[in-house]
């Protein structure tokens, strides 16, 4: 599908700059949470995207900033550091209160910032899944900890230990090739093992843990294979563009299925009865389908005892495809690892009677009034356990 005029856009001002930071809007960010904080959270890797110097704990600075953003006249917003008491921490204030948009509409959105000069920035909001994906994948951004810096090529996205970063070095010297996307998958599940087998993980964390793991064991990967495009010059156009497709496309695959072969797993080792893909009417196919497909199609099966589970990366438009993906079971289970989503869309979900399933550390981020609603990924096996247990 054709880039939206927005991507296009973003994508050709980040080539110019070369910098840019960015983040997943949360509740907290909207002042939809209790806890009173005023701005937009900037995460601390950030801090030379919108100041000369680090802040230093003990003081409080900052400076003021005029934000550009496409459509609208420029405005100014204050970016501070809070160092004195307990608080070490950045933000973005006056963004709200001088912007054009609703605050609370914009949970779950991703906001780019891109520095033109020390006091100017031109901000992006991203408010599709399309969007939001075709650009994280176009720089191979992760975001599992809600926020990228990207500084001349380089990407900051994600802390990882010595111990993983030395078991995923050393995994990817031994191929000379990208594995499958299940293999792929399972490679990181392999490693994660090693490096952890004596930790214990809820299925909350583990599965975000193994989608991490994929993440940077990806890119080192891409490190490794694509080394001699990065050093020799290609002295044509077409053969850079085939090779920049072929890397982005890659980069889609393993992103669009990698949640999808984790959970598979995951259920696989609590002995949960599925069928991944599934298969309803019009030969549909579901994500997972409870306790199978055979089950499914068994019209003297009880509906109240089949399960629809889709499993969605991202979910602020998609949710609405899971609708007719199983007309039997009216109520249907969305796993995500949407970091956040605005009341109205949480709204529509319960009208619709979609139940989100969240890993439990993404929770804090939606807005406080409905996380009653969301469930854990270990309430969701729970959920199936006591259905199917004999």
């Amino acid at each position: 599908m054709q880039q939206s005029e927005k991507l296009t856009s973003l994508i050709e001002a980040t080539s110019r700059t070369g910098r840019f930071y960015c983040k997943f809007i949360t509740a907290n960010d909207a002042d939809l949470t209790g806890a009173h904080q005023v701005g937009l959270h900037i995460a601390k890797p950030a801090w030379n995207i919108f100041f000369e110097e680090e802040g230093v704990k003990g003081e409080n600075k900052d400076k003021y900033v005029k934000i550009h953003i496409d459509g609208y006249y420029p405005f100014e917003s204050r970016a501070i550091y809070y160092g004195r008491g307990t608080r070490n921490e950045y933000r973005l204030t006056r963004f709200w209160s001088n912007s054009p948009f609703d605050k609370t509409e914009q949970v779950g959105n991703l906001i780019v910032f891109l520095p033109m000069s020390e006091e100017d920035f031109k901000v992006y909001i991203l408010d599709t899944d399309e969007e939001i994906e075709d650009f994280t994948d176009h720089f191979s951004l992760n975001l599992m900890n809600n926020n990228a810096v990207y500084d001349g090529g380089r990407v900051s996205d994600i802390d990882l230990s010595r111990r993983l970063e030395e078991e995923i070095e050393y995994a990817v010297s031994q191929f000379d090739d990208f594995p499958m996307t299940a293999d792929m998958a399972d490679l990181a599940r392999r490693i994660h093992h090693e490096v952890y087998r004596r930790k214990p993980f809820t299925p909350d964390l583990i599965l975000l843990e193994w989608v991490k793991t994929e993440y940077i064991t990806f890119k080192a990967l891409e490190r490794n294979l694509y080394q001699e495009y990065l050093t020799t010059p290609f002295g044509e156009v077409d053969p850079l563009v085939a090779v920049a497709n072929t890397i982005l496309n890659r980069r889609k695959s393993r992103a669009g299925k990698s949640l999808e072969h984790h959970v598979d797993y995951l259920f696989s080792s609590f002995n949960l009865p599925f069928s991944h893909p599934g298969r309803s009417e019009g030969n549909k196919k579901p994500d997972f389908l409870l306790p199978s497909n055979r089950a499914y199609a068994d019209m003297t099966f009880p509906e109240t005892d089949l399960i629809f589970l889709g499993a969605k990366t991202t979910c602020k438009d998609r949710w609405r495809q899971i609708l007719n993906e199983a007309n039997r079971i009216p109520e249907k289970h969305l796993l995500t690892l949407q970091q956040g989503i605005s009341p109205n869309q949480l709204d529509e979900m319960e009208e619709e009677r979609v139940t989100l399933v969240v890993p439990k550390p993404y929770h804090s981020l939606y807005p406080e009034q409905y996380r009653d609603r969301l469930w854990t990924v270990e309430k969701f096996i729970g959920y199936a356990e006591e259905k199917y247990s004999i």
